[in-house]
């Protein structure tokens, strides 16, 4: 049936990586693609990515808010399953070529994100943030290759500050946002773990439909020192569910951006963007459709 609408499909290798690339004659629907993807993948056990001669805007923006891995060559290709974004701005400017954020850099971003003071030096990020500013320089070099941020010199500083507008950058770096939790563990509940921001479906619990789940979790900035406190628990089955929680583990600190003892909305959409829970992606959606329009993306 495929076949008879002009789809043509061809087998694709990245070394010893396989997948099936299937042409369109035109984009069509997310939803309906989604599901075609489903098929796809069901049926050839391997992941699959769909190509266009043209993509709009709006196309490649929903296609990539839904995991839809979509080429239209040269110009945009999103193969997550295998960590590669190209993406061209269609404004026509050069794009470049995109994996996920590392851990300093993420960090960097959303703070420059949630905090739309001008400009910051790297003095000032590296005392914010808790950073070594061989780290922030490392850091802000890598978000000025990819075109997000950019530097200028004011005396003998080197100040930094975003390049492009905010709702762009969403679109953008919404795809190349890597999950911060580096580990999860089960502890005991103690007042220094539920002093720690509230992360993963518990935190969305706070701000959406979404019910709480029995444990509650937390996140923790994996070489805090808070870390050394935590009496860690085994075998969590065997404990009651209010005696015990989870401690999300993160590559950086989540207190340097949470807000009213939640975990930030992109960092928190980040760890979760890949769980297969459709409650909890609806209501991911709301949280960054939200997010979207409020003051830090106008």
């Amino acid at each position: 049936r495929y076949l008879t609408t002009g789809r043509k499909i061809y087998k694709a290798q990245y070394e010893q990586f396989g997948f099936y690339i299937i042409k369109l004659p035109s984009a069509i629907d997310s939803r309906v693609l989604y599901k075609e993807k489903l098929l796809y993948e069901e049926k050839f056990g391997v992941p699959v990515a769909f190509c266009f001669e043209t993509l709009t805007k709006n196309n490649r923006n929903a296609y990539v808010k839904h995991h839809i891995p979509f080429m239209m060559i040269p110009a945009q290709i999103y193969l997550p399953f295998l960590g590669i974004l190209f993406s061209k701005k269609f404004s026509g400017t050069e794009g470049s070529a995109l994996l996920q954020l590392t851990a300093n850099a993420q960090l960097i971003l959303l703070y420059l994100v949630y905090n739309k003071k001008a400009d910051y030096t790297k003095k000032e990020l590296a005392v914010i943030l808790g950073l070594d500013p061989v780290y922030v320089t490392r850091g802000t070099k890598e978000l000025v290759s990819r075109g997000f941020i950019a530097e200028k010199r004011k005396g003998r500083s080197v100040e930094v500050g975003l390049a492009i507008d905010s709702k762009e950058l969403f679109n953008v770096a919404s795809s190349v946002l890597s999950s911060p939790v580096r580990d999860v563990i089960y502890v005991r509940k103690t007042e220094d773990v539920i002093g720690l921001p509230k992360a993963s479906d518990f935190a969305l619990s706070e701000i959406s439909m979404i019910n709480p789940p029995e444990i509650a979790t937390y996140a923790c900035f994996k070489k805090s020192r808070i870390v050394d406190k935590f009496e860690i628990v085994d075998e969590p089955g065997w404990e009651k569910s209010s005696e015990i929680c989870k401690v999300e583990l993160w590559n950086y600190d989540p207190m340097k951006l949470c807000e009213n003892g939640i975990v930030d909305k992109l960092s928190l959409y980040a760890s979760l963007k890949d769980t297969k829970d459709p409650r909890v992606q609806g209501e991911l959606e709301n949280v960054l459709e939200e997010l979207s329009g409020s003051k830090w993306f106008q």
